[in-house]
């Protein structure tokens, strides 16, 4: 439980943060897709031996720099990349088939995470990946939030766009890595949505709807956390009611204020 603490309160912030991008650039897609080209990393990893989150890392990686690549242009074919996650999708399902002793440990973990199992060493990690992903972040942010909200004028002033793009596709991977320790690969879309969605039903500026994702994000985190020690359930499945009931909070207090 102190591991999970303190692995969960790592990967918390970071989705708190990455979470208020990934909704104003209106990017949910596309970390819906990584979480499914997590599992086909995770899953082959597993297949040959190798740590699933070193799978899922290399995996995000480099559909990570692919679709900073494309820039916006992911957003107006999200058709073929569709097609293509649904692939990656059932490319995952099919190493999970051949991958059958320990099906019941490390595959449940790979699509349902288990952060009550977080080592040491994983902590060590999270804590490297969230470094870099708030050095990245104070370098961009500023830029990063100019070019999601008037992408057009943000060209305009020569601010390199599509490097911004990859930058934080690349950061977006590393956050779903971390995320799939907690929530699993079909369940990261909770942490990378939910937070920033909660937090912009109360809030609308940079500073303060960030920190509110952030605190959404670890009350969130903690109270599935002694939600799963006392009561015995699936942390992941704690972490996904919370969100949602936070949500529907804000969105019957908007209703009921218009």
């Amino acid at each position: 439980m102190q591991n999970a603490f303190i692995a969960g309160t790592l990967i918390a912030i970071i989705c708190g943060i990455v979470s208020f991008f990934v909704v104003l650039r209106k990017a949910a897609f596309a970390a819906h897709g990584l979480g499914h080209i997590s599992l086909t990393g995770a899953s082959g990893a597993v297949l040959i031996g190798v740590s699933a989150m070193n799978g899922q890392l290399i995996a995000n990686m480099i559909a990570a720099i692919f679709m900073g690549f494309m820039g916006d242009k992911i957003k107006k074919n999200d058709l073929a990349i569709g097609i293509v996650l649904t692939f990656f999708l059932g490319l995952g399902a099919y190493f999970l088939y051949l991958y059958q002793t320990g099906y019941s440990g490390s595959i449940m973990s790979i699509l349902f995470g288990n952060i009550l199992t977080v080592s040491y060493r994983q902590i060590i990690i999270l804590l490297i990946m969230a470094i870099i992903i708030i050095c990245a972040l104070s370098i961009v942010a500023r830029s990063l939030f100019f070019c999601s909200i008037d992408p057009i004028i943000a060209q305009s002033k020569n601010i390199p766009s599509r490097l911004l793009s990859m930058i934080f596709f690349i950061i977006l991977a590393l956050t779903v890595t971390m995320a799939c320790q907690i929530v699993g690969a079909l369940l990261v879309f909770t942490l990378l949505i939910g937070p920033a969605a909660s937090a912009f039903q109360w809030s609308d500026g940079f500073y303060k709807s960030m920190l509110l994702s952030i605190m959404i994000s670890l009350i969130s985190v903690w109270g599935a956390l002694c939600l799963a020690f006392y009561v015995n359930l699936p942390a992941s499945f704690c972490i996904t009611m919370i969100i949602c009931l936070i949500y529907i909070i804000g969105l019957i207090k908007n209703l009921m204020w218009q």
